[in-house]
């Protein structure tokens, strides 16, 4: 995988009810830097949000026999992997080996799912470990996030209020169909379900 890595995001989030459908669960980044760097946001209920900046890499993916062909959103040409195993339980694409996350989605697909890599990915600060997400409507992301934060978030009809470690951030909250933003940083940033 080509990841250039090593570039940190300031991070804020929210979730409840809007035009977009619910704002609970898992999003990330729309735009990441040209090394996949982003973040990934998971609202919940209770007020509270886990906010991992990390690599982001998200697009389309199918199955030709035993190679998995990838195709990224920043245009890049295909990737193909081979598909070493694959069981309800554990995965090997070439040399990562991976294990489920959770149970398995689907007995007649068993890819479905999220996975996890079962070393920590080579060549990167810290331990991180690389995660596949594979959706039933063929798109697919991985995630390396370099950590986690636990944050809190309210929201006021169509404004959010964002605290994490570093401070709070408020601002309006919008939605452009599938895509939410947010007041982030110095200015805003927009996510998408995944």
């Amino acid at each position: 995988m080509r990841l250039t890595i090593l570039s940190f995001l300031w991070a804020g989030g929210a979730m409840s009810q809007k035009e977009g459908g619910t704002l609970l669960g898992k999003w990330r980044s729309v735009v990441v830097s040209k090394g996949g760097i982003g973040a990934i946001v998971d609202f919940h209920a209770d007020g509270t949000f886990d906010y991992s900046p990390g690599a982001v890499l998200g697009g389309r993916y199918r199955i030709e026999g035993k190679s998995l062909i990838l195709a990224l959103d920043d245009g890049e040409p295909e990737d193909k992997q081979t598909i070493e195993s694959l069981t309800a339980g554990a995965l090997r694409l070439g040399p990562l080996d991976f294990r489920r996350v959770g149970r398995a989605e689907d007995a007649a697909n068993l890819l479905l799912g999220v996975w996890i890599t079962v070393k920590a990915m080579p060549g990167m600060p810290g331990t991180p470990h690389g995660y596949y997400y594979f959706r039933r409507d063929g798109r697919q992301t991985f995630v390396i996030p370099f950590l986690t934060d636990h944050c809190t978030y309210a929201v006021s009809g169509d404004r959010i209020r964002l605290t994490n470690r570093q401070g709070t951030k408020e601002g309006p909250m919008r939605w452009d169909g599938a895509v939410l933003t947010l007041p982030w940083g110095r200015n805003e940033a927009t996510f998408q379900r995944f």
